[in-house]
């Protein structure tokens, strides 16, 4: 597993491309393996970093969505305990659009 990991990231096709090794490290980290939960780790510290540097206010809605951090997202635990410090509870919709909407809600009440 690791070996085709390793091939997949060395590819000069970019994210998407690896991105498709996701459920094989999900799966792995699953099994307890360290190294998958290292790498599951170390991406939700990277999109936890991402919100943050969208200035979200404490208490403020923080809308997820996609296959990582919708609902029942492999990474939405993670990630929902390195923005809960910050006093954001993500929100997870399973598409866009409930995303969208979810925030011109909030925003229309802010008003």
């Amino acid at each position: 597993m690791r070996y085709a990991l390793i091939d997949g990231a060395l590819t000069p096709a970019g994210p998407v491309r690896l991105a498709r090794w996701c459920p094989l490290v999900v799966r792995a980290a699953g099994d307890d393996d360290a190294v998958a939960a290292r790498i599951l780790d170390e991406a939700a510290d990277l999109l936890a970093e991402s919100s943050a540097a969208l200035g979200p206010r404490r208490g403020e809605p923080l809308v997820t969505v996609g296959g990582l951090l919708g609902p029942d997202g492999p990474l939405l635990d993670r990630f929902a305990a390195r923005v809960r410090a910050w006093g954001l509870v993500p929100c997870p919709v399973s598409d866009g659009l409930r995303g969208a909407v979810a925030w011109a809600r909030s925003a229309a009440s802010a008003v």
